[in-house]
């Protein structure tokens, strides 16, 4: 009865892990299709004055991971990509890593070792 429990209730937590690693996953995706097609075309906007800074354009940039364009003036500099959504990038992509790790240290548990490995104690 208690080999019983124990098998659902691996299958239980096998079943949560994976759906938070799917849904923590489709999220970030989600989050990163946003903030992508956000930071689309801000550069030539910059260029072209569309954006209003302070002084004139020194740079304009871009990065891949998060996604993000930014445009640096003489005053202050300006980015597509607010603060909280960088933190809530970075903290699914924790959440799909996690998520992941635990899934599959679930479905292959690492053997114990025992007392028979330490030396000095050898059975017998």
């Amino acid at each position: 009865m208690a080999n019983i429990r124990a098998a659902a209730g691996r299958r239980r937590r096998a079943v949560l892990l994976g759906g938070a690693a799917v849904l923590s996953l489709v999220s970030a995706g989600g989050l990163y299709g946003l903030l992508y097609a956000r930071s689309l075309g801000y550069a030539e906007r910059c260029e072209h004055g569309l954006v209003p800074g302070g002084g004139r354009l020194l740079e304009t940039g871009a990065s891949w991971l998060p996604p993000d364009a930014w445009c640096r003036f003489e005053q202050q500099s300006l980015s597509t990509t607010p603060f909280w959504a960088l933190l809530l990038f970075y903290g699914l992509l924790t959440a799909v890593v996690w998520s992941a790790t635990g899934l599959v240290r679930l479905v292959r548990p690492r053997p114990y070792p025992g007392p028979g490995w330490l030396s000095g104690h050898e059975p017998g």
